[in-house]
């Protein structure tokens, strides 16, 4: 699940799991976000994932994509170990570590 931080929309929180259902959510959500915040720096704090998988990492880098064509600056901040490792082994981590 994504949520907005009640002070900014500029800071978005993903917490819980990522999966396929999860992942179109948050999808919409973060596009939103990315909508309103264009031209503007976002910060997807990863700290509360509980778990990781391929459609965790699909879905960090679908929000990069999706940043970079609205010209926005996308970072993601406390990023969980097994998260950081899974792309490490994948080869993205420098994408996702900016």
């Amino acid at each position: 699940m994504i949520t907005i931080s009640p002070e900014s929309t500029d800071l978005l929180f993903l917490k819980g799991t990522v999966e396929h259902f999860e992942a179109v959510s948050c999808k919409v959500i973060l596009q939103s976000c990315l909508n309103t915040g264009a031209g503007k720096n976002v910060n997807i704090d990863l700290s509360g994932l509980e778990s990781v998988s391929s459609v965790t990492l699909s879905f960090l880098l679908y929000g990069l994509r999706s940043a970079k064509l609205l010209s926005c600056h996308l970072s993601y901040k406390n990023m969980p170990p097994p998260l950081f490792n899974m792309a490490r082994v994948s080869g993205i981590e420098g994408i996702l570590v900016n």
